[in-house]
């Protein structure tokens, strides 16, 4: 022990030595300040009094008006006290015992999470527990809590007779976590209370009951456990249901209605070494809806997608195989959502290689792909809403089984020219073998036997950067031309099509050798595709940058004038020769404010096709962005309403009117339909200590496959103590 003092004095009746004034002592670890202290020699004690402050060896700063405690520093009364430890909690007490080292019991004691306030320290914090007793275990680092309140700004709001948590220092602790509230309609008022198992330091279990008033009790238990090359997670929920017809709402049945519901879920990662994992996600479920109604196992909301995966990676090579099982969620409403026109797809493998040496004088690489899947019902688009398929619907997939397998070499090369200008020499081979055994819906359409597809191609691009500047402003402008040609599409329109049903021609597939997005379709023909890229540098102003442009079919079959089954392409703006104009702008004011838009205009009457606006922006405390979507034609792919206008405008934004509170609300409009599609608007509180918020929620019926859902929500979270919730519907929902 180290003693510093203005003064020692020696009591050799009472066998006692007083350090007066300015005294520090450091001893094991500890430091102690104060302006008197007195050590008893007999009893092995000190008396510390005036401004006494003790350092401990994990950096907590005890400050107290006196303290009596052994010389070892492990037993004591404190009077006056305040604890502050180093993860930023504190205490307070009018006395204090430490027992041995191993308790320490806090008489009329108050305990937060929360920083004093810096203009007033003797405001009381955000919340804070007061407890007749609270009792901190430092072998156990539990802290426990006797005839305690929770206050809020100094107003008591929760009573508990007793109550524990973990002190700051622990990671995981088993025990009862912050319990969940809420009320839904065809649920009743629940609780949900979980207890924590810290079984070890790498898995654990946590158990969730749930008892629903309508319902009875739900059991959800999660297992995680994470070893040396890998980690794996098991999660299991079921209930037997009291009141199954409460799922039958307006004449329309949930699939709820019914007595024993549940589900499974597990993942997995695993390294095999540095460059291949295996891994799962799998999840199975009793009927369509119960982890919507019961808000377990999955945040999906329309398919539940398990797969089943073996991934590799090096610096030049890429493969990955997986199987895929897509579970339907929607309310059992309509032949659209049948779980036989999921397809199984088993498996589905991707392999990509770059050659790293250069082949006259360019990179070459290879990409292959092998999928094989199995569907039990045709997928169809019932656009006239008869229940069964007509000639006309967009065919997304056939039953019964398709197989392919397809290899696509790319060689491309780039060579300055003179004056700055860029040519890019480029040429590709795809090749694709089928294998179908699939249902006969359509004539015309190869759906059985084996069939194979070559395309080559040969291409190349010219682009000129030009620079233009002028003061602090700049621009660069740069032309590109690019031709590809290549022998017509075989077998165009009249093979089944998986995964290239999605088409979009936008200024980011201007420039695409292949606009189609899969494999089981190529583009054929020869085109040309023509526009310009700008950058332009608007002083501290702003940047401005983006692309014009527009697509011709030079020579042979265009591709997206085929009628085929899914119907790809027929509202593309590349069903023509000639396609529509495609471009975009990017606005970035480097101030906060950031604005992109793409549009496709009509070649001939260069009226609007499709556009897209997305702004945000930041001024003041205010923060906001907003979106708007214009087709003038949906896809028949897309939905039933084929052929009709989708127009949306949605935004959100955020206010935070003071350093800790904030308001924020969202909104979709359906222009075309005149109607709100969903909205919601709340508030929050956010410190150093407290996350609160409140915040209301509808999305109408006709943007579900529920009815409307109005939801309240509340959540609360303490740092060391824990977060809670509570949700409540306004509506008359069915299920969510």
């Amino acid at each position: 022990m180290m003693l510093e003092s203005d003064q020692i004095v020696y009591d050799y009746d009472h066998s006692t030595v007083s350090a007066l004034g300015a005294v520090k002592i450091y001893y094991d670890g500890y430091t102690l300040e104060a302006q008197k202290v007195t050590y008893d020699q007999k009893n092995k004690k000190m008396i510390a009094e005036g401004g006494v402050k003790i350092v401990d060896r994990t950096g907590a700063i005890i400050q107290a008006d006196t303290i009596d405690i052994t010389d070892d520093f492990a037993t004591g009364f404190i009077t006056a006290l305040r604890l502050d430890t180093p993860s930023q909690t504190h205490f307070a007490a009018e006395k204090a015992l430490r027992d041995q080292g191993k308790t320490t019991t806090f008489y009329r004691g108050v305990y937060t999470a929360c920083e004093p306030c810096r203009e007033n320290p003797k405001k009381a914090p955000v919340w804070q527990v007061k407890a007749a007793r609270i009792i901190a275990d430092h072998n156990e680092h539990m802290i426990y809590f006797r005839s305690a309140s929770l206050e809020f700004l100094g107003i008591p709001v929760a009573y508990f007779p007793a109550f524990s948590a973990p002190d700051p220092t622990v990671k995981r602790k088993s025990g009862f976590l912050f319990p969940a509230a809420g009320y839904k309609s065809a649920l009743g008022a629940f609780v949900k209370v979980p207890y924590f198992f810290a079984l070890g330091p790498n898995y654990d279990l946590t158990f969730t009951p749930s008892a629903y008033t309508r319902q009875g009790v739900l059991l959800d238990f999660e297992w995680r456990h994470r070893l040396d090359y890998g980690q794996y997670t098991i999660q299991a929920a079921g209930i037997d249901q009291l009141d199954p017809s409460a799922f039958i709402s307006s004449g329309t049945r949930n699939s709820g209605d019914t007595d024993l519901r549940g589900g499974v879920r597990t993942t997995g990662e695993f390294y095999l070494n540095k460059q291949w994992t295996v891994g799962w996600d799998g999840i199975w479920l009793s009927d369509r809806t119960f982890s919507r109604d019961y808000s377990v196992l999955t945040g999906a909301n329309d398919v539940a997608v398990s797969n089943l995966h073996l991934t590799g990676q090096s610096a030049t090579n890429y493969f990955d195989i997986r199987g895929y099982y897509f579970r339907v969620l929607n309310n059992d409403t309509g032949a659209q959502y049948d779980q036989d026109r999921q397809p199984i797809v088993a498996p589905v493998a991707d392999q990509s290689y770059i050659f790293q040496d250069p082949i006259l004088g360019g990179q070459l690489s290879m990409k292959n792909n092998v999928v094989s899947l199995t569907r039990g019902e045709t997928d169809y688009v019932d656009k006239n809403g008869v229940g069964h398929y007509v000639p006309g619907d967009a065919i997304l997939g056939l039953e019964g089984n398709f197989n392919r397998a397809s290899t696509d070499w790319t060689w491309q090369s780039s060579q300055i020219l003179p004056l700055g200008m860029v040519f890019k020499p480029f040429a590709y081979l795809k090749a694709d073998a089928f294998y179908l055994d699939q249902q006969q819906i359509l004539s015309g359409l190869d759906d059985q036997g084996t069939y194979t597809r070559i395309m080559p191609a040969l291409g190349g691009e010219w682009s000129w950067p030009i620079l233009m500047a002028a003061g602090s402003s700049s621009l660069v402008v740069e032309p590109i031309a690019q031709i590809i040609a290549r022998p017509d599409e075989q077998l165009a329109g009249r093979l089944p099509n998986e995964d290239a049903q999605s088409l979009v021609f936008d200024d980011s597939t201007l420039f695409a050798w292949d606009k189609f997005s899969g494999y089981d379709r190529v583009e054929g023909g020869t085109r040309a595709n023509v526009g310009f890229r700008y950058v332009a540098e608007l002083g501290e102003i702003a940047t401005l940058r983006g692309v014009l442009g527009q697509s011709y079919q030079l020579a042979g079959l265009n591709s997206f004038s085929v009628t085929n089954p899914t119907q790809t392409g027929a509202v593309s703006g590349l069903e023509s020769n000639v396609s529509d104009y495609v471009g975009s702008v990017t606005v970035d004011g480097g101030a906060g404010y950031f604005l992109t838009a793409n549009a496709r205009f009509d070649a001939d009457t260069l009226d609007v096709n499709q556009a897209q606006v997305t702004a945000t922006g930041k001024a003041g405390d205010v923060t906001a962005s907003a979106s708007y979507l214009y087709l003038r034609e949906t896809p028949a792919i897309a939905s039933t309403d084929a052929g009709e206008e989708s127009d949306t405008i949605s935004g959100k934004a955020s206010w935070q009117f003071t350093e800790s509170w904030r308001v924020f609300g969202s909104l979709a409009w359906d222009l075309y339909q005149k109607e709100m599609a969903g909205n919601s608007f709340g508030f929050a509180y956010d410190d150093e200590c407290t996350t609160f918020s409140i915040s209301y929620s509808e999305t109408t019926s006709n943007y579900t496959d529920l009815e409307t859902s109005k939801t309240l929500m509340v959540s609360l979270q303490l740092r060391t103590l824990g977060a809670t919730g509570f949700s409540t519907q306004l509506g008359s929902s069915s299920s969510n």
